[in-house]
């Protein structure tokens, strides 16, 4: 039986135990028949000491070492040559005993249905995270984990370390090898054995000191590349439970809580990086919008005549004042409801809630050029939105257009999911949600609107050719704005979002008979009031 020891190298001298795995290696009791370390050009001594007690190199560049790629194909070089048995080893372990190796493979071959076999990790430093994780990651019995233990041990079934681990060849050969990955490459196909009717392997008795630093930095990398892993991989976390949250339950030192919150801010920025980015962003805006909010005390025309008092009725519950035919509802409602919950002035409570909306408008944006050009370019476009004077000042000065823009990247967002998905049910959804906003927040978008309707029904139509889907957008579109259309009818006897639409629904009615049974016989504001006394004013 031939067996071969790999480690993957990079400058290990540098990160300590270099010399001290090599001596214990060369005291193994094991037959070892190649010892190849596969090194990223270290500037170190790590080569030369490795050569002098009798190890092959492999150098690779840096940027073409893959932790799965790079074991894949040494794994199919050394089923080329005979090999039987593969211990793959961090540079950073040390292994406990003379016959640690041994152990390890002898377990692996003792049990015929495994097709690796991993050893105890352990940690010298009492009282630390990395002690806390090992002596809960690696308990101290062993066993041999297949399909039937997902159920009860969820992903940490699958758990797999190729730090301290052995595998027979023919079976990585026949489940497919390592897959390209720069992370979690052994959990990868530890899953896919137990998946396809494999079994793995835990061996207690063979046991490896394997320290990991818990500076500050570290602790966040090692975090962020398990949350990328994660991230990249979310089938694994579909197909079994995350056995995490069962073991972060559990009683937690106070010795290790700022260490363990490092390292899940480190996890949770990689997982949740397409929500981190665009949260950050929207704190960044805030920081640039606050200052302007609080010294911008001259207001514009229509907020100080319109929309501040307007809001500060709302506030105060005066329902007469707090809605007008002419204005939309959703830059007063919502201004009036911050004015009620924080107890300001309509004017700031207009500010806030157009800088809101200008903010929100952060998410649509950048997930919409993040799926269309990648999260480089979201993450540039997102900034110039940010920096953009003129577009901030729709948030500081507390007009309607952060509420209309809003809305138009809702639509936006909707139309790139509809491209790559449409038949789920989310992109209609935001379509539905954007289109509301729109007409919600400018009576005058409405044309806007209707074209930006009429694209998607003909593409609807082209697409799925009965177009059930845009008909359901539709009726979804019309429940929203229902409220809208009520009151006004109440005001002024038409169902429409603007005075300006009554008079062309009045000239419809003219038209069509049937459409008289909508308008309301006794308004409270006749629209030939109204549509003069408006445009009065706007003089």
């Amino acid at each position: 039986m031939k067996t071969a020891v790999v480690v993957p190298t990079l400058n290990a001298v540098k990160r300590g135990f270099w010399y001290e795995l090599l001596r214990a290696i060369a005291e193994q009791r094991l037959q070892i028949d190649l010892k190849l370390i596969v090194d990223s050009y270290s500037s170190d001594q790590t080569v030369e000491l490795a050569s002098a007690l009798g190890w092959k190199c492999l150098r690779l560049h840096r940027r073409n070492f893959n932790h799965g790629g790079t074991r894949a194909r040494i794994v199919r070089y050394l089923a080329s040559k005979g090999f039987d048995t593969v211990i793959f080893l961090s540079q950073d372990v040390v292994l406990s005993e003379p016959d640690t190796l041994k152990k390890l493979t002898d377990y692996l071959w003792k049990h015929p249905e495994i097709s690796g076999c991993c050893g105890k990790q352990i940690s010298l430093h009492e009282k630390t995270l990395n002690a806390w994780q090992r002596e809960r990651c690696y308990p101290n019995v062993s066993r041999i984990r297949t399909a039937a233990d997902i159920q009860h041990d969820g992903l940490m079934a699958a758990f797999f370390s190729n730090a301290f681990a052995a595998w027979k060849i023919q079976d990585l050969i026949r489940f497919g090898n390592f897959p390209e990955t720069d992370f979690g490459e052994d959990m990868l196909l530890a899953s896919h054995i137990l998946e396809n009717g494999g079994a793995t392997g835990y061996c207690a008795e063979a046991i490896a000191i394997h320290e990991h630093s818990n500076a500050p930095f570290e602790l966040f990398r090692r975090g962020w590349q398990i949350g990328n892993f994660h991230r990249l991989n979310p089938d694994l976390l579909r197909r079994y439970k995350n056995s995490s949250v069962r073991i972060a339950r559990k009683n937690i030192p106070a010795a290790i809580v700022v260490p363990l919150a490092i390292k899940a801010a480190g996890y949770c920025s990689a997982r949740f990086r397409d929500l981190v980015s665009p949260a950050l962003l929207f704190l960044l805006l805030w920081v640039l919008l606050i200052p302007c909010i609080l010294l911008e005390d001259y207001p514009l025309p229509d907020v100080a005549m319109r929309y501040d008092p307007m809001a500060e009725a709302f506030a105060r519950g005066d329902w007469r004042f707090a809605f007008h035919p002419r204005i939309t509802p959703l830059l007063p409602v919502s201004a009036g409801i911050i004015a009620a919950v924080l107890q300001c002035s309509g004017f700031l409570a207009c500010k806030l809630a157009s800088s809101l909306f200008l903010s929100l408008s952060l998410f649509p944006l950048y997930a919409a050029t993040r799926r269309l050009f990648g999260r480089p370019i979201a993450l540039c476009s997102s900034i110039l939105f940010i920096v953009c004077p003129y577009i901030l000042r729709f948030g500081y000065y507390g007009s309607r257009e952060s509420g209309t823009m809003f809305g138009v990247l809702l639509c936006f967002y909707a139309a790139v999911l509809l491209a790559q998905t449409p038949r789920k049910f989310v992109p209609w959804f935001w379509f539905a949600l954007g289109e509301t906003v729109i007409l919600l927040s400018r009576g005058d978008m409405v044309l806007f609107a209707a074209a930006l309707f009429a694209v998607l029904f003909v593409w609807d139509c082209i697409r799925f050719r009965i177009p059930f889907r845009s008909v359901l957008t539709a009726f979804a579109i019309l429940i929203l704005i229902v409220p809208q259309l009520c009151c006004n009818r109440r005001l002024t006897g038409y169902p429409v979002l603007d005075t300006r639409h009554a008079v062309i629904f009045r000239m419809a009615a003219d038209r069509i008979p049937a459409l008289n049974r909508l308008i309301y016989s006794d308004p409270v504001m006749p629209i030939d009031i109204i549509v003069p006394a408006t445009e009065a004013a706007d003089e």
